[in-house]
């Protein structure tokens, strides 16, 4: 059986794959080059032997001489694992240049991975997110909108009279070593967002869970579709997969309620809004106040003593992220955020544990860990629901 799927997986290479250097990308269009069929003979060549090689039990200086022939090109583990992910994650494409372009890409994303250095805090890894270009990566996941937010509100907001807002003091004297709300059966399973830039619903619908868990006892799962369908057109700022805030989402679900997402499914574009009017308190979840964090470590950890915190992070350099302790966003002002997410916690070191909505074959089973302090900008925008 596995000879068979062995061969199953050579011939599928066969068929599907060319040598790196027989496809160019020129005026933004893949084209062929005449010596397409020499190149491709090549391959078939290496993958015959390659799966010899394979097919040996031990290393030998023939599979060494398979690999230094085919360095100049693809090399065959390469052709592997893009085979192996793209069954994993079932991409089917429009077409073969489009397959093509793809395939391309996700070598250069593979170099990338394998390149890490080993000595670094973190590493990266292949995830869904491996056949897309950086800039691909930041127009279809990332949020647009909030570092408009930070920019529209340089003049600073009076919240002191808004009777959405408290002003609960979260003691910072005396803070636990250590806190992890995962430990604590007030988070859902990871979700996923998908290529809608609609992580504001979920970062606002994970706090809204988190804080119903911890006052109701209740551990329901809200409709981050109704957020991303209606809060826009309840008058607010925010613009379903084109971005949003998390502000906008609670301040939606205080006036409108959030209905469960049995009752309204996430679809992952914006559609027609199906809560037009407020929903009855038997149907629907009201929040009645919530609180922005103070823009210290010491404010972030006393808050996640009471609750999960909604936060705001720069995710420009999260694409790859597999695992461990990340400290690579740089120099982070309020201009540079554009993505939302969920502080769960901090550990005995001071590493943050944040809860990301990519799926839980992202990072450390949908999480990552940043580094102390300001890492990624995780101090600039915190909210947390207070009753």
């Amino acid at each position: 059986m596995i000879l068979k799927h062995i061969i199953n997986q050579i011939k599928y290479l066969l068929e599907r794959t060319v040598s790196f250097k027989s496809w160019i990308f020129q005026s933004q269009n893949l084209q062929k080059l005449q010596n397409k069929k020499t190149n491709k003979q090549k391959m078939n060549k290496l993958l015959i032997s390659a799966l010899i090689c394979l097919m040996i039990a031990t290393p030998s200086v023939f599979c060494q001489d398979v690999e230094n022939n085919i360095s100049e090109d693809i090399k065959v583990q390469d052709l592997l694992a893009y085979n192996k992910w793209r069954f994993n994650y079932k991409r089917v494409y429009l077409n073969e240049e489009e397959q093509i372009y793809r395939q391309i890409v996700f070598f250069e994303n593979l170099a990338s991975v394998n390149k890490h250095p080993s000595h670094k805090s973190y590493s990266k890894g292949l995830n869904q997110f491996s056949d897309m270009t950086k800039e691909e990566f930041k127009q279809r996941v990332l949020n647009k909108k909030i570092s408009k937010k930070a920019s529209s509100n340089k003049g600073g907001r009076n919240l002191a009279a808004d009777p959405a807002v408290s002003n609960l003091v979260f003691p910072t004297n005396n803070l636990p070593l250590s806190v992890d709300w995962r430990k604590r059966g007030v988070l859902n399973p990871v979700k996923n967002q998908g290529t809608c830039g609609s992580c504001w619903t979920f970062a606002t619908a994970g706090i809204l869970e988190s804080f119903n868990q911890i006052k109701n006892k209740q551990l329901l799962k809200f409709s981050e579709q109704q957020l991303v369908d209606c809060v826009s057109l309840a008058g607010y700022d925010s613009d379903g997969c084109d971005g949003g805030f998390q502000e906008d989402g609670v301040r939606y679900a205080i006036e409108y309620g959030i209905v469960q997402s049995y009752k309204y499914p996430y679809v992952g574009y914006q559609g027609r809004c199906k809560v037009t009017s407020p929903t009855s308190r038997s149907v629907g979840f009201y929040p009645q106040k919530f609180q922005l964090v103070n823009k210290t470590e010491a404010d972030l950890k006393a808050a996640l003593v009471f609750s999960p915190v909604s936060i705001s992070v720069n995710a420009d350099t999260w694409k790859e992220y597999y695992g461990g302790v990340f400290d690579e966003c740089g120099y982070t002002t309020e201009e540079d955020l554009n993505h939302a997410v969920i502080a769960v916690g901090y550990d005995q070191e001071g590493n943050w544990i944040v809860r990301n909505s990519w799926s839980a074959a992202w990072g450390e089973d949908g999480y990552i860990r940043l580094a102390p302090g300001n890492t990624c900008g995780i101090l600039l925008d915190g909210l947390i629901v207070t009753q």
